[in-house]
């Protein structure tokens, strides 16, 4: 399987000019002009997130952040993250937003995705799908310095972002990637490592990093299940420490540099192939696999089932007293996030505690929510 790979060694590498829809004969062989490079634009300097290739169906809702609520339900288990875990969670969780954002016609294995997109998630994962395996096949390598690991994984968050779509490795390869910037720009240390990660017997892939701030346990970004960056011991699958592997491994500035690499060919073949890449759309449409299949899965929370109960209990609760400390726990979480004055941090506390209540529900909370 292509998501258990062996560990890989941090290098560097530089855009190639790779053009994905090229035939063999038609792939650029000139090296790169020192402008061309990823290291010389900022993220910035690029949107957040690409308009993917034209088709039919509507895209999901634009995803946010739900941080918030995550700290709530620690606060209400009486494990309060620390202001340094809440410093080193917000950028992990602005790459789970980043990643759900890029593939805004979502999970292609997902049915609630594939209901709400008439669809089109499920169409156009395939269509990622098969641009992935035919790039490797032909050969192209978008990054260059690098073995042919990272570049397939370049290639699938590549492809993912062309079409708008895609299953775990589409979400895991491109929030790894976005983390990688983030972190920088948040002063993280060159030293920190990001790890794709799976568990034995799941068919399935996150993102985990080892932040020293984040109260001693592993960071998860898991864009594909619902929810939040959390921390290790409450997710649903990598508490289990000993049944986790790590497969690939990158440093925050080769990631986001990968990151920026796959942004920028995915621009380029929108920009220059729309004609094709709706063609291969098009060709995916007879072979759409129906709702009444069986062969979609339920949406998950992020959160181990026994800490969604429990929290969500004490969320839920009819008593006055009980609901009155959620309400002060959910203004403190506003103060953590830097909120301020007290009309504000009350109509704060107020959204964080319904943002809350949906995270800690057994399918956690959905994108659109």
């Amino acid at each position: 399987m292509l998501d258990r790979r062996l560990m890989m060694k941090p290098v560097s590498g530089s855009f190639s000019g790779y053009h994905p829809m090229a035939t063999v004969s038609e792939q650029p062989v000139a090296k790169p002009r020192a402008s061309e490079s990823p290291q010389s634009e900022s993220i910035e300097e690029r949107p957040a997130c690409l308009a993917p290739v034209a088709g039919a169906g509507q895209p999901l809702p634009g995803a946010s952040s739900s941080l918030s609520a995550y700290l709530l339900l620690r606060r209400l288990d009486h494990r309060p993250v620390s202001q340094e875990g809440i410093n080193a969670l917000t950028p992990a969780d602005e790459a789970v937003v980043e990643a759900r954002n890029a593939l805004p016609f979502g999970r292609g294995n997902v049915g609630v995705d594939a209901q709400k997109t008439d669809l089109e998630s499920s169409i156009r994962t395939r269509s990622v799908m098969r641009l992935t395996r035919d790039a490797e096949a032909a050969g192209h390598t978008p990054m260059r310095g690098v073995d042919a690991d990272m570049n397939w994984n370049v290639l699938v968050a590549m492809s993912g972002r062309i079409f708008g779509a895609g299953n775990c490795r589409e979400h895991a390869r491109i929030a790894s990637f976005a983390y990688g910037g983030l972190a920088q720009e948040s002063g993280r240390s060159s030293e920190e490592k990001i790890h794709l990660a799976t568990k034995a017997g799941v068919d399935h892939v996150w993102v985990e990093t080892d932040h020293p701030d984040a109260d001693s346990s592993p960071m998860v970004i898991d864009p594909w299940a619902n929810g939040s960056a959390i921390l290790a011991e409450d997710s649903r699958f990598a508490k289990d420490r000993s049944a986790v592997t790590r497969t690939d491994t990158f440093d925050l500035s080769l990631a986001a540099e990968a990151g920026q690499i796959a942004k920028a060919t995915a621009e380029e073949a929108l920009a220059h192939t729309q004609g094709r890449l709706q063609q291969r759309l098009a060709s995916e449409r007879p072979d759409a696999v129906p709702l009444e299949s069986g062969r979609y899965r339920e949406e998950v929370s992020v959160l181990d089932d026994t800490f969604a109960r429990r929290v969500g209990q004490k969320v839920n609760t009819a008593d006055p007293r009980g609901m009155l400390n959620v309400e002060l726990e959910a203004v403190g979480v506003a103060m953590s996030l830097g909120g301020e004055g007290v009309k504000p941090l009350t109509q704060e506390a107020s959204q964080i505690v319904e943002k809350a209540k949906k995270f800690a529900s057994p399918g956690g909370m959905s994108r659109d929510a």
